[in-house]
């Protein structure tokens, strides 16, 4: 094999942000809101009514934060979640309708408070660090810290892709790993997106290429606790015709190795059946080709 033409062939896992709808990886909008979803300006609110008397009316709070309902005025609801706000109109409420208060007796009209489809206002998030596009994004409620990566199109060419951050208030909410679904299929620590929250993408850690008899060639970045064995694994594993006897690796040797070593790259030769039945690993560094 060419190890140049192999090179040349292989795609980076971060090209999978490229082309990608930022709508294509969102939950579904059918799914409950969040319960400490904070009512703002635009919220459609609907208030319901049921039993002896009969009431149903939808309200959109104005940009004060203000909802006008008849027979009581002007309500303040910004900043209330819907559990708070149900509480607050009932209050209100039972004053004018005696029966929905059980106090005095068994209540024979009831209230129900929801939001309408109208509620529907972006999150607002920031994106920094190692990312294509930093800055502020406007993101669906049903956002992720998985699916805002498509609305800013990912880590960039030195980005990680192995910790990606959700900071929340300063404080660490969540760490992804995106190999974790691309490799796997799987979405660990993925959590929902909140108003404020901030992405942050780091540099990369060691990125090494793989090529040869190998099921998937590419240039993968590694954590600091795997080895050659979880390259090997990440590549899709080996092919039938593959030559266990001998992996090269071309490195290139760190720099305050290299007066010792005399040389600064170095080919090293190794037995993938010397590793594998064993809890042994070999470990690789940044720029290795195997």
């Amino acid at each position: 094999k060419d190890p140049e033409k192999a090179k040349k062939q292989n795609i980076t896992i971060a090209a999978s942000f490229g082309a990608t709808k930022d709508v294509i990886f969102e939950n579904s909008v059918t799914e409950t809101l969040d319960p400490n979803y904070l009512i703002g300006s635009g919220d459609e609110i609907i208030v319901m009514l049921w039993g002896q008397t009969e009431f149903n009316q939808s309200y959109v709070v104005t940009k004060d934060g203000y909802l006008f309902i008849e027979n009581i005025g002007q309500v303040f609801v910004n900043g209330l979640t819907l559990s708070r706000l149900e509480k607050k109109l009932f209050n209100l409420l039972k004053k004018v309708y005696s029966t929905l208060d059980a106090s005095s007796g068994n209540a024979t009209t009831y209230l129900d408070v929801s939001l309408g489809t109208l509620t529907l206002r972006p999150i607002r998030i920031h994106a920094v660090g190692e990312i294509n596009n930093p800055g502020a994004y406007e993101l669906k409620q049903s956002s992720t810290l998985f699916s805002s990566l498509f609305y800013f199109r990912g880590p960039s060419e030195i980005g990680t892709m192995r910790k990606i951050k959700l900071i929340r208030k300063g404080n660490v909410k969540a760490t992804i790993d995106f190999y974790d679904y691309l490799l796997n299929g799987q979405r660990k620590n993925d959590i929902k997106i909140m108003t404020d929250d901030v992405v942050f993408i780091g540099p990369k850690g060691p990125v090494v290429s793989a090529f040869g008899e190998i099921n998937r060639p590419a240039k993968y970045e590694l954590k600091p606790d795997e080895s050659l064995k979880d390259l090997i694994k990440m590549a899709g594993g080996l092919k039938s015709s593959t030559y266990t006897k001998r992996v090269k690796i071309n490195r290139i040797v760190p720099s305050f190795e290299r007066d010792a070593l005399n040389a600064d790259r170095i080919i090293i030769d190794i037995s993938i059946d010397d590793i594998t039945p064993s809890n042994e690993s070999f470990k690789l560094i940044d720029g290795d080709e195997v």
